[in-house]
């Protein structure tokens, strides 16, 4: 009822609203007429649909974390009896097995839109920035990771930035990913600290190993965007999705 009086007071100021809050087949005949279509019989139910999307966005960070499990866990189960995700699932599952691994070192995830599920249109969709993650030492102050998540083969791109994860086009994006505020902050500690923050690739290989099990590893990448040193293997899921922590861990 609340898009309904929307409509009615506002007029063609707010159609454009209006097509955002519902889905429409076909946008061509979104005009005039049909905003009583929309009001009549689409618009209660693509409310709820928004809804249960405001909802999602105020989630708590245990509850987040709890979705993403859950979701990881399905989709290895799923890639395991051979079923072939999408890139955009790929890539979704990529950011939620990253956050949990960061998560596990001690660190809290940054990104303003976190991805709770295969379907999202959140997280390194919206911002390129797969994750931004922050841990506060020992000593008080604080280290940052900035990092990309890759499947099997992928590799790094070339973008009108640079080269993906080199300086300049993290630095395009970082304000996106974390807010201005916070940017400045890992910017700052990049200028005085550079140990103190490091840009990675982690690395999901679907390939099964010896033990039934497949693994991520991470690497350092330099600030020209380009990989270097060892890949560190740093977990290991079994063919039911548990995730299994290396023997030989720090």
């Amino acid at each position: 009822m609340f898009l309904k009086e929307i409509i009615r007071s506002k007029g063609n100021e707010l159609l454009e609203k209006a097509k955002s809050m519902v889905k429409i087949n076909d946008l061509k005949e979104l005009d005039r007429p049909i905003v009583k279509l929309l009001v009549d019989s689409d618009v209660d139910e693509n409310f709820e649909d928004n809804k249960e999307i405001n909802d999602d966005q105020e989630l708590t960070e245990d509850e987040i974390n709890e979705r993403q499990a859950t979701e990881i866990k399905e989709a290895l189960k799923r890639i395991r009896n051979g079923e072939k995700l999408t890139n955009d699932e790929l890539g979704n599952l990529g950011e939620m097995m990253m956050d949990q691994h960061y998560i596990s070192k001690g660190y809290k995830p940054l990104n303003n839109n976190r991805v709770t599920s295969l379907n999202d249109n959140k997280g390194g969709f919206k911002t390129g920035i797969d994750g931004v993650y922050e841990k506060t030492n020992l000593d008080g102050s604080k280290s940052y990771v900035v990092a990309d998540a890759k499947y099997n083969t992928s590799q790094l791109s070339e973008t009108k930035d640079g080269k993906q994860m080199s300086d300049n086009w993290i630095d395009k994006r970082l304000d996106n990913a974390v807010g201005k505020e916070k940017a400045d902050e890992i910017r700052d500690t990049t200028e005085d600290s550079p140990d103190l923050v490091s840009h990675e690739v982690y690395h999901i290989d679907p390939n099964i190993d010896e033990n039934g099990n497949t693994h991520t590893d991470i690497q350092k990448v330099d600030s020209d965007g380009n990989k270097f040193g060892d890949k560190s293997i740093v977990e290991y899921f079994d063919q039911d999705g548990n995730r299994i922590e290396p023997l030989n861990k720090c």
